[in-house]
């Protein structure tokens, strides 16, 4: 049977892809070189916006040494979940990593997120309130976009001596003739495995593409990884896009399946936070 793993993560193209660990801090410089500790009033850690709606009230699960409160700065319309940023850089830590996940699990279990970069960082309330107003037209578009909407990973992997022992025992052809070189071979194996391995995934994506309102293919990491995929799925259809993976899946015990999330999307955003260059893009 073939291996699949499903684990639970909530980590934008600026946030581009992804998971915390992969997104790079769009956090502003602090002042001067002296500013080593926040001020009183700032700064904010931003983990993202939602539609001004419903309860925003996340108690203190924030990132820091001692869990921060996280709550609400409103403006047109609008709500940035923040919290008291544990210094003006946020290190990608262990501790900050999985506060950052804790708190946007909690803010997408309700609401639709359009997710910050992990380590981004506000100099004050009054800068997240130029945010919201500058930004509120693409920011507003962008929720719009991805109301009702989750991000679901799925990567796929393989030890290729398994493959190639599969495609020998399936082909005879494919083993090593009497008088055949070992180089020309190699050449004929690696050909074999490539286009089977081009015709699973093609296949697996036709399978999947369908249940899904958008897709985002990163490169694989690492040798073994063959695909690394994001889906944007709508929160009503993710038993269906699970089960038709699972599906898929059962179909091969030549590759290992690691199915992920729901997170909030970041594969599917491009945003810049910034006040005087608010911008975001949905895809």
């Amino acid at each position: 049977m073939p291996r699949t793993t499903r684990s639970r993560k909530g980590t934008a193209r600026g946030a581009r892809r992804t998971s915390p660990e992969q997104v790079p801090s769009r956090a502003p410089q602090p002042p001067s070189p002296q500013a080593a500790t926040p001020p009183a009033g700032g700064p904010l850690y931003l983990y993202g916006i939602v539609r001004d709606a419903g309860s925003l009230d996340f108690g203190r699960i924030g990132v820091g040494t001692a869990a921060t409160e996280v709550y609400a700065v409103r403006a047109s319309g609008l709500a940035a979940l923040v919290s008291a940023a544990p210094g003006w850089v946020v290190d990608p830590t262990r501790a900050h990593l999985l506060g950052h996940q804790r708190v946007t699990e909690a803010i997408l279990r309700e609401h639709t997120l359009l997710p910050a970069a992990f380590g981004t960082v506000m100099a004050s309330e009054e800068q997240v309130h130029e945010l919201l107003r500058t930004g509120h037209p693409a920011l507003t578009e962008v929720l719009d976009g991805l109301a009702g909407k989750v991000e679901l990973g799925l990567k796929v992997l393989c030890h290729r001596e398994h493959l190639v022992q599969r495609l020998v025992l399936e082909d005879a052809q494919l083993a090593r003739g009497a008088d055949e070189p070992e180089a020309d071979h190699e050449r004929r194996l690696d050909a074999a495995v490539e286009d089977r391995v081009r015709r699973d995934m093609r296949a697996l994506m036709e399978g999947l593409r369908p249940r899904a309102t958008a897709v985002c293919e990163h490169p694989p990491v690492g040798e073994r990884m063959l695909l690394n995929a994001a889906f944007l799925v709508e929160r009503a259809g993710l038993e269906s896009f699970e089960a038709k993976m699972r599906s898929l899946a059962a179909r091969s015990d030549t590759y290992a399946f690691r199915f992920t999330g729901p997170w909030a999307p970041y594969s599917f955003v491009d945003v810049r936070l910034t006040p005087r260059e608010a911008e975001a893009v949905g895809t």
